[in-house]
This record gives structure tokens, sequence and C-alpha cells, in this order.
């Protein structure tokens, strides 16, 4: 092979790159990231769910997510919020023991555990509270 072989082939090379990387970067999707928008909110809420932290009495603290909150671009992560779930006599509680049939079981308050994963149910639009009172809650 001569030089100019040997050349060509590099030129032709360093264009296909060229090439394909400007094909690339035109119909390849790019990841955006912070769009400045924020996540519109209802203006009622009825459920929120999050991870049990700590239980007093008849109190339930859980960790959930901020509403319309955006990523933290350094933490990757959600904002959380603590709320404070209340329980009566009137509460209801259930799990899902087969993720499958989706068909929930009644299970009672001793069930909760701290690290649990809970969906929780008010009677109350709770969009703006931290503290309400627990009409239904499901143990995931």
């Amino acid at each position: 092979m001569t030089n100019k072989n040997i050349f060509l082939i590099i030129i032709f090379f360093c264009l296909g790159l060229l090439i394909g990387g400007g094909i690339g970067y035109i119909y390849c999707p790019k990841k955006e990231y912070d769009t400045g928008e924020s996540v519109p909110i209802p203006d009622e809420i009825f459920m929120r769910a999050g991870e049990v932290t700590k239980i007093e009495g008849n109190i339930i603290s859980l960790k959930a997510k901020v509403l319309g909150a955006q990523i933290d671009p350094e933490t990757g992560q959600v904002p959380t919020e603590t709320l404070k779930v209340s329980v009566s006599s009137h509460t209801q509680f259930t799990t899902i023991e087969d993720p499958e049939s989706s068909l929930p079981t009644e299970v009672g308050f001793e069930d909760i555990k701290v690290g649990s994963l809970l969906y929780v149910l008010s009677s109350d639009n709770i969009r703006q509270r931290k503290e309400f009172l627990a009409k239904e809650i499901t143990i995931l």
C-alpha cells in the first residue's frame, strides 16, 4: 500500500466520523435538564405517598417528596418534607400482598413500621397541609 492510499483512507475515515457525528447530533434525542418550568400542582390533593420515619402514638411521620419540586441538579434528588399523619379508629389499613393481583388485604396500625412505604388518603384537601388525618392507609 502506498502513502497516497493510506492518506486517502485516513481522509475518508475522518470524513465518515464527521458526517456520522453530525447526523447523530441532529437526529439523536438530547437530554434536557432544568427547563425552568415548575410542575403544575392540582388545586385539590387527597393522597400523598412516602416512607415512615417515626411513629409516636397515633401520629406517623412520613418523608414525602415536595409537591411540584424540581430535581436538585447537585444531588439529582427531589427535595423531601416531613408530613405528620394522624390515624383514628375510623382509619382503614390495607396492604397489597400480591402485586400481580393488586387486591388489598386488610391489616392493622401495628403492621406499619419505620421504613414502610405508604399511600395515605385523606377526606380533606391536603394540598397546603403538613399535618392531616388519614382516612385510608395502604402499606406497599
